[in-house]
């Protein structure tokens, strides 16, 4: 029963947000990792870290400005993992994760799933989770890109504070933009004028003085 509760709120949240625009104040941070780089945008009212105190594959966490990090009641991190030639889909990816996490939180359970259409048109695959009776609830947003996995993870310690930060979560995600590196035009190098060859001096050939003939006395 508050599975399907939990769902319907879900449900009722995403449609309601549907029409929610960018006309408040928004900032937008640029997040660069060995693999690629891209652009997030969130609200005036939220905290961005990604320089200092980051744990590994952690590109960036945001907060609501109110709250510090030890006590805020919802946390959204953006981590980067990269594809190998042996890198699963991205399906099999998700159920990996899952179960990963699984290990550690025993109680987790599944909530539901669905797509998002992020700024330049990529695909962005949710999954919400719930752990009872801890009161933890979670939603993750998976991007695929060519070199990595992009996540990022609305983790909540109660109902009310995700789904206060779930809109948050989305536009988050619709905002994502992946930075297409410029291609370096090759510099082309100024033509070099012809050094004009100095011509050759003509020389004259000096015609030797004709003998004059002498006259033979008998």
């Amino acid at each position: 029963m508050k599975q399907k509760l939990f769902t319907f709120f879900i449900v009722i949240l995403l449609f309601l947000s549907q029409g929610a625009n960018y006309s408040y104040s928004q900032h937008t941070v640029t997040l660069k990792s060995s693999l690629l780089s891209f652009t997030l945008t969130y609200p005036y009212d939220w905290h961005c870290e990604s320089e200092h105190g980051l744990s590994k594959n952690i590109q960036a966490f945001l907060i609501p400005q109110t709250f510090l990090m030890d006590i805020s009641p919802a946390t959204i991190y953006v981590r980067v993992v990269p594809r190998t030639s042996l890198s699963p889909s991205l399906k099999k990816f998700i159920e990996n994760d899952f179960q990963q996490v699984k290990k550690q939180r025993p109680n987790l359970q599944y909530g539901t799933d669905y797509t998002l259409t992020a700024t330049d048109q990529k695909k962005a695959y949710i999954r919400t989770y719930f752990e009872e009776p801890q009161g933890l609830y979670d939603a993750i947003g998976y991007i695929p890109e060519k070199k990595a996995f992009v996540i990022i993870i609305l983790q909540a310690t109660s109902q009310k504070a995700y789904l206060r930060a779930l809109p948050t979560f989305r536009n988050l995600i619709i905002s994502y933009r992946l930075e297409i590196p410029q291609k370096k035009e090759p510099t082309s190098k100024p033509l070099q004028k012809k050094k004009a060859k100095p011509k050759k001096k003509k020389i004259k050939q000096k015609i030797p003085p004709k003998k004059k003939s002498q006259d033979i006395k008998c």
